[in-house]
């Protein structure tokens, strides 16, 4: 009886650790690929100078990154405009939007699981879960557009990532419970 008690105890201590090894679209990974995106795209713009953009479609779950400002052009609609923050990050003024990195410097894309949905996602302030794209402001100096975004997994479980805004830096809050929703 001794020895069925401890082997039950390991496999319940074992169980949860076997699962992530086996399904590697769990929410960790994904949590770990909007942190990496977001890193990416701070790095590129203060190592290269250049504003860079992060670029996320929610509707296929794709995270991309692209790096400076497309040239502006005379025919191109205002729609077509980016409002991003100045050097101090609190006077706005109109941008062109980012054109991908054609120069093949390392530009980072990820894409979310299946599993993996996005519940909630806002720029600025803005719930931009609706829209097709959206744009995440990155600039040389290390400032960010805010961002939160909410994963949702299957199983329920939820991670709730934000940006800091003066610094650029991402950060990611686990329990949910607390929070109030918007």
């Amino acid at each position: 009886m001794v020895v069925v008690a401890i082997m039950a105890i390991v496999m319940t201590i074992a169980i949860p650790t076997i699962y992530q090894q086996l399904h590697p679209d769990s929410m960790r990974k994904a949590v770990s690929d909007v942190l990496e995106a977001c890193a990416q795209a701070r790095a590129r713009a203060i190592l290269d100078g250049t504003p860079a953009d992060l670029v996320i479609r929610p509707g296929d779950r794709q995270f991309d990154v692209v790096l400076g400002v497309a040239a502006p052009s005379a025919s191109a609609p205002e729609e077509n405009q980016l409002f991003s923050p100045d050097v101090a990050g609190n006077d706005w003024r109109r941008a062109p939007k980012p054109t991908p990195n054609k120069g093949g410097g390392g530009a980072f894309s990820a894409k979310l699981s299946e599993k993996i949905f996005i519940e909630d996602l806002g720029v600025n302030g803005d719930d931009n879960t609706d829209d097709e794209v959206v744009h995440v402001h990155f600039s040389p100096n290390g400032v960010s557009d805010e961002l939160e975004i909410l994963l949702r997994a299957e199983n329920g479980e939820r991670r709730l990532i934000t940006l800091e805004v003066a610094t650029g830096l991402a950060d990611v809050e686990t329990d949910l419970k607390k929070m109030p929703r918007r």
